[in-house]
């Protein structure tokens, strides 16, 4: 990843200028890497950019089986084949 990709990612995400400035001079002094970006702009306040907290994404938000079967109405299936009866 290039500067200009680091700068671009920042802006697109709504960091400001003065912020970027500082975090790319601190990319070229230590070097790129994203969990030292994210943790900058986390001390900023600002969302991580550059890693994925995959944690977060583990559970599928209140997914409860009580919820699926209030949300959701019941499905009656008909059968395709005709039955004759006599």
């Amino acid at each position: 990843m290039e500067i200009s990709d680091l700068r671009l990612e920042m802006e697109l995400n709504g960091v400001s200028s003065a912020d970027i400035a500082e975090i790319i001079e601190l990319c070229k002094s230590k070097g790129f890497k994203s969990e030292l970006i994210d943790e900058e702009l986390v001390k900023r306040d600002y969302e991580k950019i550059f890693t994925v907290d995959y944690e977060k994404y583990d559970s599928y938000g209140g997914w409860d089986e009580e919820e699926e079967e209030d949300e959701y109405p019941s499905v009656v299936k008909f059968k395709h084949k005709k039955q004759y009866r006599e």
